[in-house]
């Protein structure tokens, strides 16, 4: 320091005899012949450092450029900042340089950060000669080249030879062992990292933040939760816990491992939170199905100043998927187009998740389009969302280009299309996505079984659903719903029935969607008090609540009892939201039965969810005319025609030779519209255009 402020004296003397103002530049004084090269060096390397340290490269390396005679600290310098910057192929090229020269010796330092630069480009080759060239010279003994080799091994995915390094090196420190357990917790030995962890602690090396960190990461991506409570211990004694990265790590740890409140008391009560805390939190919250949470702890992070990443925004717009909240979506995609991060995978999956989920399947698939690359998520989302949306064709399509573009076919997608072709009825497409299950090695997968059974049940071949259960290597809870509902929808309900008590026999845990089948099962083979024993049983054995979809089944099992009065007591008496499905139930029972006033409070509640209902409008009115009430089933026919209320017309389809041909009530627009006339001559001779009509198109003419 002293050197240096006598130096810059003597440059300010000696320039101030012909250089007029003392603003004028490095360069100028460097020029003057009368300054010795020793004192322009030296205040060249200080203006080197300073403009590297406020991140100038480029004026950094003008300078560099000028510099009459470099040592290895001028070297250094550049070479780092060009690592620092990420511009690792120029600092290697430096480096080489540096080497042809004949006066300068590598260093520690300089050989360390050609090694970074190796390990950043994934520049193998470089690298290892890099690493025999340290053995050569004896620096490989050196803490630091240790750790750089170390490092770079790790960077490059061969993590085995960064243990052997580690083995060989006589000294360790805080950085060498952090950067050992971090090259294998990120490799996914989390154990392994573990170990080392231990091994350092027992060699009494002092860990700082950055080794806890790593070491509750590891804790939490193997679920080791007892060991991460240990290391929680530690981090409190030492004070670390006050620190952003441990405490981030600390509520991760807790999240994964299950103990969610824990890890959010750990986010709620941080005092600074950067956007890893506040994605966690984010995250943590979509987990445990709390989405309202989740977006207000997003606007609380935006309040805060702390910008949002991709991962944040992959988290919070998952949650308006859930929500179904498409405007709040939609302004969080403008954001997303704003900051640039539309090309993120994650971010784009979740953006076409939300769009599926409301129901704006355009918009996901132009999002899908647009997608530069895409990975299985993506595919398996797109199809997901037109199987789910009940458009099996356009989902057939997907999963035909995937079969060509994309990757191999995950259980998902596949389960997806299954599920499709069961709703479509269509076997032939169903049977083809089972040979292709079989030939991926996917068909004793859980999700594959029970979608293969629900799509041979629903496709009316009960016979090779019990075949495929029967088969199965081993039982699940999803396997025995799925046959169990075959046997219901099929009108099996005693061995529906039977297949239940079996399980619970068994040691299986009924879920909430074993108990709908069942009721379903008790529904079709009208056992109504065996049917309220499960009901109950649900709450008072399983401590499971029943949703709208368990009452929805016990509705319709007193309706078809004909106990319409208990059935309209239920509905009132639902904890859950009471939507229109349960009223057009009490409806058409009220229809089968006559219940005139009670069909009329069941209209009325309808319409008052949805004032255009056709179904409650048409149904009413039949209720009426069963009971001679002409008068009244005429203004209801008069106030659907006033409201434009139209009844949906039926439709059926039908597959032939891979063309789907569709037929709508009333509809004569079918190319082969006058064949099928014709036909229905020759099945119906001398009949009237006006019968054919009703024969054809019953529905219309049945109102």
């Amino acid at each position: 320091m002293i050197l240096s402020a006598r130096t810059s004296g003597r440059i300010r003397r000696l320039c101030t005899s012909s250089i007029s103002s003392p603003q004028q530049s490095l360069e100028q004084c460097v020029r003057g012949t009368h300054v010795p090269d020793h004192v322009g060096l030296v205040e060249m390397k200080s203006e080197l450092t300073k403009l590297m340290k406020s991140g100038n490269l480029r004026g950094a390396r003008k300078v560099f450029d000028k510099m009459p005679h470099r040592d290895v600290y001028s070297w250094t310098t550049m070479i780092s900042g060009y690592v620092s910057a990420m511009n690792s192929d120029e600092a290697l090229i430096l480096y080489s340089t540096m080497r042809v020269g004949p006066d300068i010796s590598v260093d520690a330092f300089v050989l360390s950060v050609a090694l970074k630069a190796c390990g950043l480009s994934f520049n193998v080759a470089y690298g290892e000669s890099l690493h025999g060239y340290s053995e050569k010279s004896g620096l490989v003994n050196s803490v630091f080249v240790g750790s750089a080799i170390l490092d770079m091994y790790k960077r490059i995915g061969t993590i085995d030879k960064s243990c052997r390094v580690f083995s060989e090196m006589p000294v360790k420190n805080v950085v060498t062992w952090t950067a050992i357990i971090t090259g294998l917790v990120h490799a996914g030995f989390y154990r392994d990292g573990l170990m080392y962890f231990s091994k350092m602690w027992r060699s009494k090396v002092s860990c700082d933040t950055y080794t806890f960190a790593i070491a509750l990461k590891a804790c939490a991506d193997s679920g080791l939760l007892k060991y991460g409570k240990e290391i929680h211990t530690h981090v409190v004694i030492r004070g670390f816990d006050a620190t952003l990265c441990v405490a981030n790590s600390l509520g991760t740890m807790y999240i994964k491992c299950g103990e969610m409140q824990q890890g959010l008391y750990f986010f709620e009560s941080m005092n600074n939170r950067d956007v890893v805390s506040w994605t966690s939190a984010i995250s943590a919250y979509v987990q445990m199905g709390q989405e309202e949470k989740a977006v207000d702890a997003f606007l609380r992070m935006r309040n805060s100043g702390v910008s949002p990443n991709e991962f944040t925004f992959a988290s919070v717009i998952s949650a308006c998927a859930d929500l179904s909240r498409l405007v709040l979506g939609e302004q969080f995609h403008t954001d997303v187009l704003r900051l640039g991060l539309e090309d993120s995978l994650s971010v784009a999956n979740s953006m076409m998740k939300m769009y599926s989920s409301c129901g704006k399947l355009d918009s996901a698939s132009l999002l899908f389009q647009g997608m530069r690359c895409r990975d299985i998520i993506s595919w398996s989302t797109i199809i997901g969302g037109y199987c789910q949306a009940g458009f099996g064709e356009e989902a057939f399509a997907y999963f035909s280009l995937m079969r060509r573009e994309g990757p191999q076919p995950t259980d998902f997608a596949l389960a997806s299309v299954l599920s499709v072709s069961g709703t479509m009825a269509t076997l032939e497409n169903g049977m083809q996505f089972h040979a292709l299950a079989l030939n991926l090695g996917l068909d004793q997968r859980a999700t594959i079984r029970s979608a293969l059974m629900n799509m041979y049940s629903k496709c009316g071949n009960i016979t090779e659903a019990l075949k495929i259960f029967e088969e199965a290597e081993s039982d699940d809870i999803v396997s025995l719903t799925a046959m169990i509902n075959g046997y219901a929808e099929h009108g099996y309900g005693k061995e529906a029935i039977d297949l239940f008590e079996k399980s619970i026999a068994f040691g299986f845990r009924p879920d909430s969607v074993a108990f709908i089948s069942v009721l379903t099962a008790c529904n079709h083979s009208g056992q109504l008090d065996l049917g309220f024993h499960y009901f109950n049983l649900m709450s008072e054995k399983y401590n499971l609540t029943p949703t709208k979809d368990h009452y929805g089944c016990m509705i319709d099992l007193l309706c078809r009892a004909g106990r319409l009065s208990e059935a309209e007591e239920l509905i009132q008496d639902m904890p859950c939201q009471k939507d229109d499905v349960v009223w057009s139930m009490l409806l058409r029972a009220c229809m089968a039965k006559g219940d005139v006033e009670r069909g009329k409070r069941a209209t009325e509640k309808i319409l008052k969810l949805d004032p255009n209902s056709a179904t409650a409008h048409v149904t009413l009115a039949h209720i009426y005319s069963s009971r001679g009430k002409w008068k009244e089933a005429a203004d209801m026919w008069k106030k659907m025609k006033s409201k434009g209320v139209m009844k949906e017309p039926g439709w059926s389809s039908i597959k032939i030779k891979d063309q789907v041909s569709a037929f709508v009530s009333g509809d004569r627009f079918h190319l082969q519209s006058e064949d099928i006339h014709g036909i229905l001559e020759l099945v119906a001779p001398g009949a009237e255009t006006h019968e054919l009509d009703r024969l054809l198109f019953p529905m219309i003419f049945d109102n």
